[in-house]
């Protein structure tokens, strides 16, 4: 099941995309679960399904304004240099011992089709393709073994970087939530129709040329440990996100390297779940 958040007549909504095009659920479930993270939280994913089988669409794909796939995500959490193709370029096949996890913030994302934002004050805009889970299950402590019962869908992450602010002071912060700097979308699909998620293929388009090619095999550390290692330090919630890392073929990797301009197009593209488009329009 594909699960959409978007704006549509004026309106903040939610719903199932079928073939025929988008089944609003924000009307159909109302106050129990305003947004589509109060209806995960709220255990409304097999409510949704049966309500979408069979029923009219409410309005075409194409006429709606897509948001985050989770509007307003209580955390982001991102993996970096989680796969093997990133060490053996970047690091001489040096493996970490433990993951690197770091925070994004919303208001750092574009949606599917919104324009990601070359910034003013920084020029070495950079694309990471990644394979996002989205909680929906509460937890803490998770262990490995259960880790994926906690995982309500997954989405796609262009988990762009301003790579000149990493030289700007000692943290990742401020290179890493520029404002729309990156993107996530186009939608959420649920778990159960995704499968494996270490099964997936991740495919990374700068204007139409594959930059980008990898399988989500190449995690260093997989879905079910970055799970677990996070929930030993906080709380897991319906809605949170978790970014896995970026298969090689980012531009910091090349020696001529061509930072993303206004006028580019990019496109993440991953398997059984869709593709995530967005332009690059300077600030």
């Amino acid at each position: 099941m594909r699960l959409i958040s978007y704006r549509f007549d004026g309106q903040d909504r939610y719903g199932v995309v079928t073939d025929d095009g988008v089944v609003d659920m924000s009307t159909r479930l109302g106050a129990r679960a305003p947004t589509l993270r109060d209806a995960i939280a709220a255990g409304c994913l097999d409510e949704m399904k049966q309500l979408a089988e069979g029923a009219t669409a409410d309005c075409a794909v194409e006429s709606v304004e897509f948001a985050l796939p989770i509007p307003h995500p209580r955390k982001i959490l991102c993996a970096g240099r989680n796969y093997r193709a990133y060490h053996e370029v970047a690091e001489d096949g040096n493996v970490p011992e433990f993951p690197s996890i770091f925070g994004r913030l919303p208001s750092s994302f574009a949606a599917h089709g919104q324009a990601i934002l070359k910034p003013k004050a920084g020029d070495q805009l950079d694309y990471e393709g990644e394979l996002v889970a989205v909680i929906g299950v509460r937890g803490r402590h998770v262990p490995q073994e259960r880790a994926l019962d906690h995982v309500a869908g997954y989405t796609c992450m262009n988990e762009g970087t301003v790579r000149d602010w990493m030289k700007k002071g000692t943290q990742n912060t401020p290179a890493k939530n520029f404002y729309r700097s990156g993107g996530i979308g186009p939608w959420l699909v649920t778990a159960d129709e995704v499968g494996d998620p270490s099964r997936l293929h991740i495919t990374t388009r700068r204007n139409g040329e594959v930059v980008q090619d990898g399988g989500t095999d190449m995690m260093i550390f997989d879905l079910p440990y970055l799970i677990a290692h996070i929930s030993k330090f906080t709380w897991l919630e319906p809605g949170d996100m978790i970014a896995t890392g970026s298969p090689g073929g980012s531009i910091i990797e090349s020696d001529t390297p061509d930072w993303l301009k206004p006028g580019d197009a990019l496109e993440v593209e991953i398997s059984g779940i869709g593709a995530l488009a967005n332009p690059i329009e300077a600030e």
